[in-house]
């Protein structure tokens, strides 16, 4: 319930940012600022390694002093920083970069994005490893809102070069955010002073455990967010249609979130071992409950889609009705799948979530390759969809196979899921209320 209630508001003033830096920069400049965002976070996977999630597990498991891990943490950051910056030298070398962003631009949005992110994903798991999901998700909801009201309300960027001191101020958050958890989190555990790096066995402990995990973090991203490449490329998409197109995709993703918050309670309990039949029962439930919120997502986006996005976002995300509407199937597969997912993980079963990951990333390339070119961002939309569907669909076939389940209990609607749904919210406040 704690992670619930201060992650939701986070991704609320996430949810809010976006919608106003949409309105200011419009659809064609906020597409190219996303879908340079989309770059950076591909190399952040590639150029940390992955190492938040190595830092996870051993401070999870108690393995190695988180202590330690926060030091660790706050020395690699600086060498995130330089390879970030060498590579951005390199590609500025042999390229001529992007005529809207300067070089020095590209410079400072890169090291802040990349560095800053690096520096929250671990911070923020060291907390949440201490069962505190308060203090992190407040002081990244405070730099949030502090962007919020410096974001113009009643004007409108005619280009990039005239919305550069917000473009900095927005790189630069990521960056603070980042520092101040850190730093929350060496002042709240009293080690301002205390520095301690973990020892070399336990180093190499992270390291090969982050590398085992990068592999899947790049099949999942491209399988999420290839897409923007070939609508960037595609000869009938316009700057405006790549805006509004990943608008759509960020929308679907912040449909994920408490998906997501579940998988990372799914996932110890399937550790454990404890209570299977019942976990498995909860499962197929909240798969239901979410078959049906898509449902009125999708009637709502029918009936007023179109005023609602031009209203939240202004009038040049005019073409994200119809995309929305194709796509929600597609995240409703990907809500089920982040559970599916997470119990597989925690029984070891890596290999199911490699599977349906490159399954559903070959679906993606191929139907991207052949359909984007000529339909634009409604083969995208469909694309994706399909190759979400494609993963779901392999993982519930090995859920079926080893489990002995009924995959029609997964779509198959019941008066007693709403009855489960109101005894967890019950005893959720009766937690929170001891």
């Amino acid at each position: 319930m704690q992670s619930l209630l201060w992650r939701g508001l986070y991704f609320i003033t996430v949810l809010l940012l976006n919608v106003f830096l949409s309105r200011y920069l419009q659809a064609a400049n906020t597409g190219l600022v996303y879908y340079l965002s989309n770059i950076f976070s591909f190399s952040l996977i590639i150029l940390s390694v992955s190492l938040e999630s190595g830092i996870t597990y051993f401070a999870s498991g108690k393995i190695i002093d988180p202590k330690k891990l926060i030091w660790f943490t706050v020395a690699w950051s600086f060498v995130v920083a330089v390879l970030v910056l060498a590579t951005v030298y390199v590609y500025l070398f042999f390229t001529p970069g992007m005529p809207e962003i300067s070089h020095s631009q590209f410079y400072f949005f890169s090291a802040c994005y990349i560095t800053g992110l690096f520096l929250t994903n671990c911070g923020t798991a060291l907390f949440y490893a201490k069962n505190n999901f308060i203090l992190p998700n407040f002081l990244l909801i405070f730099w949030n809102i502090a962007l919020i009201v410096i974001i113009p309300k009643f004007a409108v960027a005619k280009n990039l070069a005239e919305a550069d001191n917000i473009l900095q101020m927005y790189f630069l958050v990521f960056l603070l955010q980042g520092f101040s958890v850190c730093i929350a989190w060496l002042i709240k555990e009293k080690n301002i002073t205390a520095i301690s790096l973990p020892t070399a066995i336990e180093i190499k402990k992270i390291f090969r455990y982050s590398v085992i995990v990068v592999t899947g973090n790049i099949i999942f991203f491209l399988v999420y967010r290839i897409d923007y490449l070939f609508v960037n490329a595609s000869p009938v998409c316009t700057a405006a249609d790549l805006g509004n197109y990943i608008q759509v995709s960020k929308l679907g993703q912040m449909l994920l979130i408490i998906p997501q918050i579940i998988a990372s309670v799914i996932f110890p309990r399937s550790a454990s071992g404890i209570d299977r039949k019942e976990l498995n029962t909860s499962v197929m439930t909240i798969a239901r409950l979410f078959s049906q919120l898509y449902l009125l997502i999708i009637i709502i986006t029918i009936v007023g889609g179109t005023w609602l996005f031009t209203g939240m976002f202004g009038e040049t995300f005019n073409k994200m009705q119809l995309p929305f509407i194709i796509l929600m199937p597609g995240i409703f597969s990907l809500s089920v799948l982040a559970m599916l997912s997470a119990y597989f993980s925690g029984k070891g079963n890596l290999r199911v979530n490699l599977t349906g990951a490159v399954l559903a990333l070959f679906v993606v390339i191929i139907g991207d390759y052949f359909f984007v070119p000529v339909y634009g961002i409604i083969a995208a939309t469909a694309i994706s969809t399909l190759g979400y569907t494609v993963n779901l669909g392999y993982s519930l076939y090995v859920f079926y196979k080893d489990y002995d389940i009924n995959l029609f209990d997964f779509f198959r609607w019941r008066k007693s899921d709403y009855r489960w749904l109101m005894s967890l919210a019950g005893s959720g406040v009766d937690e929170l209320t001891d």
